[in-house]
């Protein structure tokens, strides 16, 4: 079964560094949801099992 991560960052120019652990889960569905939501941060980001998904969205 696949991890899916939402990191978040606060900067308009996100470094490596800058990303955070938002959301650690197994659903897809909760991972896509949360990666679009803009609460707090600037960009978000998704990863499956490491791999980025959707990045600076």
């Amino acid at each position: 079964m696949a991890t899916y991560r939402v990191y978040g960052s606060v900067k308009a120019s996100a470094a490596a560094t800058d990303w955070e652990l938002l959301v650690e889960t197994s659903d897809a569905v909760v991972a896509t949801q949360l990666v679009h939501e803009t609460e707090g941060t600037f960009w978000r980001r998704l990863t499956e099992d490491g791999h980025v998904i959707l990045d600076r969205v």
